[in-house]
C-alpha cells in the first residue's frame, strides 16, 4: 500500500523504494522483549500497557540506525505513528514537520489496521474504510495525501492489494488472532 500511495502522488522510483524499505520496517521496534507480552493480549489495552506500545517507534527507529545503509528511514520509522494535527507520538509534530515518508506510511498502516478483524471489532469493508480516510482527512492524516489516497482509481487500486494479500494469507486459528495493537 505504501508503494501505490508513493506512485500516486508522484515520487520517483528511488523515493518509492525508499518509502517501501521504511514501510516494511516501521515495526521492528516491536520485537523488544519489553512489547512481547502486550503484543500477545488479546483484547484493549491498559493506559500502562499504551505507554509502553506508544515507545516502539522510538526502539525502531534506534534499531533501523544501526545499520548506515538504512540512516535515510530512520526519521519516517520514527513518526510513522504523529497525526496530522499533532496528536500523533512519540514527538507530537504535526503538518509537514512529520516527513513525507511517515505520512504515507501512516496511511498504509492504518488501511491495514481498519480492514483487518480485531479481537474487539470487525474489519471494515471497502466504503467504510474510505469514509473513515475522508473523516479523519486534516486531523490523523495529511489532506492532500489523503485526497489522492480516496480518489476513486487510487481507492481501487490500494483495497485491490487489500483483498489480494487477504486471499493469500492463510485462514487464522482462534488461538492467532492479531493482537490489539496496529
Amino acid at each position: 500500500a505504501s508503494r501505490i500511495i508513493a506512485k500516486a502522488i508522484g515520487l520517483k522510483p528511488d523515493k518509492v523504494e525508499r518509502v517501501e524499505v521504511a514501510a516494511l520496517l516501521h515495526d521492528v521496534g516491536k520485537i523488544d522483549e519489553k512489547f512481547a507480552r502486550i503484543l500477545a493480549k488479546e483484547g484493549r489495552l491498559t493506559p500502562e500497557e499504551w505507554s509502553i506500545m506508544k515507545l516502539h517507534p522510538v526502539r525502531g527507529a534506534e534499531l533501523v540506525g544501526l545499520l548506515t545503509s538504512l540512516k535515510d528511514i530512520v526519521p519516517a520509522v520514527r513518526h510513522h505513528h504523529e497525526n496530522w494535527d499533532g496528536t500523533g507520538y512519540p514527538d507530537s509534530i504535526k503538518g509537514e514537520s512529520i516527513p513525507l515518508a511517515s505520512r504515507i506510511i501512516m496511511f498504509a498502516d492504518t488501511l491495514d489496521a481498519i480492514t483487518t478483524d480485531r479481537p474487539y471489532r470487525k474489519a471494515l469493508d471497502a466504503e467504510e474504510a474510505r469514509r473513515e480516510f475522508i473523516k479523519f482527512r486534516g486531523k490523523q492524516f495529511d489532506p492532500c495525501i489523503c485526497d489522492v489516497v480516496v480518489s476513486p482509481e487510487v481507492w481501487a487500486e490500494l483495497f485491490a492489494s487489500v483483498e489480494e494479500s487477504r486471499a493469500a494469507a492463510p485462514p487464522k486459528q482462534a488461538s492467532e488472532a492479531k493482537p490489539a495493537v496496529a
